[in-house]
């Protein structure tokens, strides 16, 4: 069956800033109770959980209603987008209603959703070949017959009708039923895990997306402080070469830097909406919405790792969702070689038939020109055995193709806990470097305010040249910048820390 994560989702992400928002509000595999049914015995059919998937951007439509829908028509100037995907404009979004929202508008969400359901209907089909296959025939004819007698020939025609019902059911086949459904259940449940998996990622992107907007707002801030500083010292300057106590080459230094300060703003400026539609895009909505968002400042930071990379590892191998997901589809290969192989035993089935035959209008040459009618029961019952005893290796071939096919998934398993590995031990390699950063960008932009402080109170009694404050100028501008990269930098260290261990529990950091 399908699970449904969404209801849990926002309980997780709304109970700590980062880590939260990657885990995934789903943990239990429903196909976990799936039951292996024997040769003889008729299974029931696999319950399908009810689920109420996220809400669509647009309801479902016919073929004709899309076709209309979709007609090209003339361009709209209009920036304000014609859909509404459930967006409140005057809500401030964090990043847990980010992440419900990109859940419920994002169209992979219904994509992965779509084909965990057509793993349920291929599980169900899969199950059916455990019934009787009843069909129901009819058909009708005119004949003419001619049979030589001596002298003559004895000639029939009328016509003649049948109706009947077949049954046709397979009592054993050497475990091939069996293979099929412990085939559709192991990929049933790898497009749960999927399921599973495309919610991280999703919420993943969410997160990595927003943090960079951020970072870039952010930056717009201390862009602005950057010029007002810069307009600031200009006009010092040009107070004080009214004076005489500074030359003109100072002057142009001080509007040089004012207009390059000038110009970082609007670059700033642009950033923000290069950002603003990667992260509209992240959630599946149109760039033409505008979303009012938490400030980054107001993000709690992690502190330390709670966990080594070990630990985390092996948490990851037991819980990754996509790897789980690539065992299930193994599992579902080595299924296959079973039902490769049973295909060399024979089959036993029971048949059966029952109807009505009618004859009608029958004329008899030479009789006298009489006709006659009849109606009879017909019925049959059989049990059959077929047995292939030579298929020109098709079979064998079959199972080598089959025993291949497991070879490689089992290789591909491998080969992703290798990546699982890596990436964590990258990550988390990333997270403990950002944190000592993070502590330097502190540091560096508590130095950078306070010198530049006394350069400018310097500068002002004379005792400081212009360049020196221009150049405090820059080192404070530069470690404002440093210290925006290092909080984004860590909140996104932190965040693909979680993703890449597929974590449940928020346990990998502590915050502060």
């Amino acid at each position: 069956m399908i699970r449904q994560p969404n209801k849990r989702l926002k309980k997780f992400v709304s109970s700590s800033a980062i880590l939260p928002y990657l885990a995934p509000a789903y943990r239990n595999v429903g196909v976990a109770a799936l039951t292996l049914l024997t040769a003889c015995t008729l299974p029931k059919p696999a319950p399908i959980a009810e689920y109420d998937p996220p809400t669509p951007a647009r309801p479902a439509l016919s073929r004709h209603a899309y076709q209309v829908q979709n007609r090209p028509s003339a361009p709209d100037t209009s920036s304000s987008p014609t859909e509404d995907p459930g967006i409140d404009t005057q809500q401030t979004y964090d990043l847990a209603a980010l992440v419900d929202l990109a859940l419920h508008t994002h169209p992979e969400t219904r994509i992965s959703w779509e084909e965990a359901k057509a793993a349920t209907a291929r599980l169900e089909r899969n199950r059916s070949s455990w019934y009787p296959t009843l069909t129901a025939m009819a058909f009708g004819q005119h004949f003419t017959s001619s049979f030589p007698i001596p002298g003559s020939a004895l000639v029939s025609n009328g016509y003649a009708t049948l109706a009947s019902l077949d049954l046709a059911w397979t009592l054993f086949d050497f475990g091939r039923r069996e293979a099929l459904v412990d085939a559709g259940a192991q990929r049933l449940s790898a497009a749960n895990f999927a399921f599973d998996r495309k919610h991280q990622e999703i919420a993943y992107r969410v997160a990595s997306s927003f943090f960079v907007y951020q970072a870039a707002l952010a930056k717009v801030t201390a862009a602005q402080q950057t010029y007002e500083s810069a307009k600031t010292n200009a006009d010092s300057v040009q107070a004080k070469l009214k004076q005489g106590l500074a030359t003109k080459p100072d002057l142009l230094l001080a509007l040089q830097e004012q207009a390059k300060s000038s110009y970082d703003l609007q670059d700033a400026r642009g950033s923000v909406t290069q950002t603003r539609a990667d992260l509209t895009t992240s959630l599946g909505i149109s760039p033409a919405y505008s979303l009012q968002l938490v400030d980054l400042s107001q993000l709690p930071l992690p502190s330390e790792l709670a966990q080594s990379v070990e630990k985390i590892v092996d948490q990851a191998l037991e819980q990754r969702p996509d790897l789980l997901a690539r065992l299930a589809e193994l599992r579902a290969r080595e299924a296959e070689v079973k039902k490769a192989r049973a295909e060399f035993w024979p089959k036993v089935s029971l048949r059966g038939m029952v109807g009505n035959q009618y004859w009608g209008n029958v004329h008899t040459k030479p009789s006298g020109g009489e006709s006659y009618s009849a109606n009879t029961m017909v019925d049959t019952a059989m049990v059959n055995v077929e047995w292939t005893l030579f298929d020109g290796f098709e079979r064998s071939n079959a199972v080598r193709e089959a025993e291949a096919k497991r070879s490689a998934s089992q290789a591909q398993l491998e080969a992703l806990r290798l990546e699982i590995m890596r990436d964590i031990w990258k990550a988390y390699a990333d997270t403990k470097t950002a944190l000592e950063k993070r502590e330097f960008a502190l540091a560096l932009l508590k130095a950078a305010e306070e010198s530049y402080a006394a350069t400018q109170e310097s500068y002002t009694h004379g005792f400081s040249t212009v360049i020196e404050l221009l150049s405090a100028q820059k080192d404070l501008a530069r470690a404002r910048y440093t210290e925006i990269d290092s909080r984004a930098t860590l909140l996104r260290s932190a965040a693909t820390l979680v993703y890449v261990s597929g974590e449940q529990n928020p346990e990998v950091l502590d915050e502060h």
